[in-house]
């Protein structure tokens, strides 16, 4: 798979190209071949897509700046459903303790177990999808947070 914006080589699963920054995910963000090369051009070098207004010489926009907010937001969200997830989790927990102190061991006791082990059941793998979900997604803002890193230092340096 190929970025449809720079023309480079992206890794299935990724949602944003590790050279331009160009969102992945998006319908027409990948492409199955690269760019044919332009004439006069050695095929080693990543041919750039058409894009509408240039910035001005002095000021280039950094490529990295939008996906890495919407990474962020992207991780915020999850975060946020993990937390309700957990809080969920730990209500039926709870129930289930309270129902608990009050039986005797016994089978009525494991019956209870059991029950609260189904009901957590779903809960817990939502919460293990969330947690890699969360997980790839703080690599992939760590690599473009490195890449825009580099760019900066770049821009400084030129």
């Amino acid at each position: 798979m190929f970025c449809s914006h720079c023309g480079m080589h992206v890794q299935d699963g990724d949602h944003f190209c590790n050279n331009c920054g160009a969102p992945l995910q998006q319908e027409g963000g990948v492409m199955q071949a690269p760019y044919p090369p332009m004439p006069g051009t050695p095929p080693s070098v990543p041919q750039v897509a058409p894009q509408g207004r240039r910035r001005a010489a002095n000021k280039p926009k950094d490529p990295y700046k939008d996906q890495i907010a919407q990474l962020r937001l992207q991780l915020r969200q999850l975060k946020l459903q993990l937390r309700q997830l957990n809080n969920q989790i730990s209500g039926t927990r709870s129930n289930y303790f309270e129902f608990d102190s009050f039986m005797q061991r016994g089978p009525l006791h494991n019956i209870g177990r059991m029950v609260e082990g189904a009901q957590l059941f779903g809960p817990y793998q939502q919460r293990k999808q969330l947690r890699d979900q969360i997980m790839q997604l703080e690599q992939q803002l760590l690599s473009l947070e490195q890449a825009q890193a580099q760019w900066k230092l770049e821009q400084q340096n030129s």
